[in-house]
C-alpha cells in the first residue's frame, strides 16, 4: 500500500507489507448474493466503491456542513464544502448531525442502501432508527478506538450489518476507517470480549465500579484479568490502543483511500478503528445498522427517543 503514514493518536502506524494493507472490493459481486455472503464469512467486510449515488452523498454532505458553520465550527474564511476548520474546534461524535436530515436519510435508510441490503439479506429489511454520526477533526484524540460493534447492539439478531458511509473523499491522511484483517475469526476475542454487553453489569460483584473499588480498598494494583475487564465494560472498547491492538492480534489493519459513494459493510465481529485525522478538514461518515425486518431487534436503537446507553438499557446480573 502506498500513501502517507497513518498515525494513532500521533504515533507513527507501522506501515509494512506485514502490518498495513488495503480492502479487497467487493463492486464485481454485487449482483451476486453467494458471492458476498461468501466474501463476508471470509474477510468479515464489504467494500463496495460506488455503491451510493454520489450526488445524494454529497448534497446529505452540504446539509452537514450548513449545520456546521451555523454553530461556527468551520473556518468562515473558506467555502464551507470545503470543510476547513476553526483552529480551537474539536469534535468526534456528533448524533444531533444526523437528526430530521432528510437528504442524509435519503442516503442511509432509501434507494441503493435498502435495495442492497434485501437483496443481501434475502428478505426485507429493517434499519436501526438511530444514526451514529461522526465528525472527526484534525488532531490525535478524536480517532475511533479498536471494538467490535456486537458489544454495543447485541440484544437483538447477531445477523445484523453496519454501514460505514462517507460523505466526502477519504483521502488515507484524512484518517479513514481501518479494519482488523481476520479478525472476525479469532474464536477466543469473539467468545471473550464479543460476549460482553456495555449496558450490563453484575450486581454484586465483576461490575467496573466495584473492581476498581475493591482494589483500592486493598490498595493494590489491579491484575492484568482486571484491567481487561474494566476497560471492556466500561467503555465497549477493546483497547484504547490501535497499534497496540494490532500488534497483539497479529493481523494486519486494512484501509483504502474512500470517495462519495463507496459503502463499506462490517458484521458485528468485525474489529474496526480510525486512524488521526492529519489535514485541516473535518471528516463526516455515518453508521448505520441493518437487519431482516422478521427477526429480534436490539431495543436499544429503536424508537424516536430510544434509549441508546443511558440509564434505561442498563441491565443488572448475579454474577
Amino acid at each position: 500500500m502506498t500513501g502517507p503514514m497513518l498515525t494513532y493518536q500521533g504515533e507513527p502506524m507501522d506501515s509494512s507489507p506485514q502490518a498495513l494493507g488495503e480492502l479487497r472490493r467487493s463492486d464485481d459481486a454485487v449482483e451476486n448474493r453467494s458471492e458476498l455472503h461468501s466474501r463476508m464469512r471470509e474477510d468479515g467486510y464489504l467494500f463496495l466503491p460506488g455503491m451510493l449515488d454520489r450526488e445524494e452523498v454529497l448534497a446529505a454532505h452540504r446539509t452537514v456542513v450548513e449545520r456546521l458553520a451555523a454553530v461556527e465550527i468551520l473556518d468562515e474564511r473558506h467555502p464551507i464544502e470545503e470543510g476547513i476548520v476553526r483552529a480551537d474546534a474539536q469534535l468526534s461524535f456528533m448524533p444531533e448531525l444526523a437528526r430530521d436530515n432528510e437528504a442524509l436519510d435519503k442516503v442511509l435508510y432509501s434507494g441503493s442502501m435498502m435495495s442492497f441490503y434485501e437483496f443481501f439479506l434475502g428478505g426485507p429489511a429493517r434499519h436501526f432508527d438511530y444514526t451514529w454520526f461522526r465528525a472527526k477533526t484534525p488532531g490525535t484524540t478524536t480517532a475511533t478506538q479498536p471494538h467490535y460493534d456486537i458489544v454495543f447492539m447485541g440484544r437483538g439478531t447477531k445477523n445484523l450489518y453496519t454501514s460505514w458511509t462517507p460523505l466526502h473523499d477519504v483521502p488515507f491522511e484524512m484518517g479513514g476507517l481501518l479494519v482488523l484483517e481476520g479478525s472476525h475469526e479469532l474464536q477466543a476475542l469473539r467468545q471473550s470480549y464479543g460476549q460482553t454487553d456495555v449496558d450490563k453489569y453484575c450486581e454484586n460483584e465483576g461490575d467496573a465500579e466495584s473492581i476498581v473499588a475493591r482494589a483500592r480498598a486493598e490498595q493494590r494494583e489491579l491484575t492484568a484479568e482486571e484491567r481487561q475487564s474494566v476497560r471492556w465494560n466500561s467503555t465497549g472498547h477493546y483497547s484504547g490502543d490501535a497499534i497496540e491492538t494490532r500488534r497483539e492480534l497479529g493481523c494486519r489493519w486494512l484501509t483504502a483511500e474512500y470517495e462519495a459513494g463507496d459503502l463499506l459493510v462490517l458484521s458485528m465481529f468485525t474489529m474496526h478503528s480510525s486512524s488521526d485525522n492529519q489535514t485541516g478538514r473535518i471528516r463526516l461518515s455515518s453508521d448505520s445498522r441493518y437487519q431482516l425486518a422478521s427477526e429480534s431487534v436490539d431495543e436499544r436503537w429503536i424508537g424516536e427517543d430510544p434509549p441508546k446507553h443511558g440509564i434505561r438499557a442498563k441491565q443488572g446480573m448475579i454474577c
